[in-house]
């Protein structure tokens, strides 16, 4: 089954929605992923494009093949009309993959020679690329790649 789940955890106040966890689940093996500080003020920089801070991750699994379940959690929100319509709008959504196989995703160490203290870069066959930064991560770069690895395979 080339579905994917995709959890976005994150806060929605005044009229932005601020996502600082997402996690991906396939087959029943989930990994979480942290986003930096950086990757969640793409997201707060322009209301328009709240899901910036992984578009890259989305286009790297919709180009590989996968379809995406993907779900919102709002963790702490302001209760207004904006929020209510925003996860009106983005939960429980399905995007199709762009094509009907899975494609291989490439999955390697920012810094080979020391994967302990790497992020994890993910490339798509159609050039689609994306940093998981490991610093925040309950789990070490090793056991990161293993789990993505059993996921994305």
């Amino acid at each position: 089954m080339n579905k994917i789940n995709l959890r976005i955890e994150g806060d929605y106040e005044s009229g932005f929605f601020s996502m600082f966890l997402i996690e991906i689940e396939r087959n029943n093996i989930s990994i979480p992923i942290f986003l930096t500080s950086e990757q969640t003020n793409l997201g707060l920089e322009d209301p328009e494009e709240p899901f910036e801070p992984i578009m890259e991750m989305l286009n790297i699994l919709l180009d590989s093949g996968f379809s995406i379940h993907q779900t919102i959690e709002i963790v702490n929100g302001d209760d207004s009309n904006e929020q209510v319509k925003f996860v009106e709008n983005f939960n429980n959504r399905i995007d199709q993959g762009w094509v009907s196989e899975i494609q291989p995703i490439n999955i390697k160490f920012s810094n080979p020679g020391d994967p302990e203290n790497s992020n994890i870069d993910l490339e798509s066959v159609g050039g689609h690329f994306y940093t998981i930064y490991t610093e925040s991560n309950d789990l070490s770069p090793l056991e990161m790649v293993e789990k993505l690895k059993i996921i994305l395979i």
